[in-house]
C-alpha cells in the first residue's frame, strides 16, 4: 500500500476508533473462516496447493483470504459457466417441483398425443399412387 493510505488506516485504528478497529478485525475473522471452509470443502485442489493457499490465507489477514476466495470463485465460474444460483442449489425446491409436475404433464400430453394419431389412422394398407 502507498503511504497515505497506511498513515490514513493508522490514524482510524490509533484515534481511539475502535469501531473502526472492531469492523477490520470481525471482516478479517469472517474472511478467515469463510476462505478455510472453501479450502476444507475442495475436493479438487491438490494436497500441495491446499497447503500452500492455507499458509497465504493465515500469512496475509485480510488479502489472503480475499485473494483465495476472488481465485475460486473465478475457477468456478471457468468451469461451470456463469450460473445464477451457487454449487449447493442449483434449483429452489419450489423449481424442482415445478419443473417435475411440467415434465409429467409433457408426458401425459405426448401419450395422450399418441393415442389420438393411433385412433385417427385406420389399419388399411398404404396406398401408393
Amino acid at each position: 500500500m502507498n503511504p497515505p493510505v497506511l498513515s490514513a488506516l493508522g490514524r482510524l485504528l490509533s484515534d481511539g476508533n475502535s469501531v473502526w478497529a472492531w469492523a477490520i478485525a470481525v471482516a478479517a475473522v469472517g474472511l478467515l473462516v469463510a476462505a478455510l471452509m472453501v479450502l476444507v470443502q475442495d475436493k479438487a485442489l491438490a494436497p500441495h496447493k491446499g497447503a500452500i493457499w492455507a499458509v497465504v490465507i493465515f500469512a496475509l489477514p485480510i488479502f489472503g483470504p480475499a485473494a483465495y476466495l476472488g481465485w475460486e470463485t473465478i475457477r468456478f465460474r471457468k468451469e461451470h459457466g456463469p450460473d445464477g444460483k451457487g454449487p449447493v442449489e442449483k434449483y429452489a425446491p419450489e423449481e424442482v417441483a415445478q419443473r417435475r409436475e411440467a415434465s409429467r404433464r409433457n408426458e401425459q400430453a405426448a401419450r395422450e398425443q399418441d393415442r389420438a394419431d393411433q385412433t385417427d389412422q385406420p389399419d388399411r394398407p398404404h396406398q401408393s399412387g
